[in-house]
């Protein structure tokens, strides 16, 4: 486990999970995927060149965010698996949204009808693991 020199607050914890799920999302796929032929996409009108849409792309991540990554998985399996669940289900949410998560999506996936029960079940994972930091 990774050693942390201090005690993570409630909110370094959360922006620490955000984080580590976008950091999750610009790892490289386990499984790489085989690339066959495949004819390159161009515009069909000689005057639509350099007008096509360029889609974004995310950057590789830097050795701090995989370190902080494995930080927030060591700090996980100090959770039950349901508040796992939902803390990882929060946090994959979020992953580059401006809007922050969603919670009504979450909570119909895990079964819940009222999304502040997740809100509320988040919370006391974040401050139940506050308290079982060493």
């Amino acid at each position: 486990m990774l050693q942390v020199s201090k005690k993570l607050k409630v909110n370094e914890l959360l922006d620490l999970f955000f984080e580590a799920a976008e950091t999750n999302r610009k790892l490289p796929p386990a499984i790489r995927k085989q690339k066959l032929s495949t004819w390159v996409d161009y515009p069909r009108d000689w005057h639509s060149y350099g007008w096509t849409q360029a889609g974004t792309t995310i950057t590789k991540a830097t050795p701090e965010q995989i370190s902080r990554y494995d930080l927030a998985l060591d700090l996980a399996t100090l959770l039950d698996v349901k508040e796992r669940k939902i803390v990882w289900g929060i946090a994959y949410s979020a992953a580059y949204r401006q809007r922050g998560a969603q919670w009504t999506k979450v909570s119909k996936m895990l079964g819940y009808k009222d999304p502040r029960i997740i809100k509320r079940q988040f919370d006391e994972a974040l401050l139940k693991l506050y308290y079982l930091q060493k």
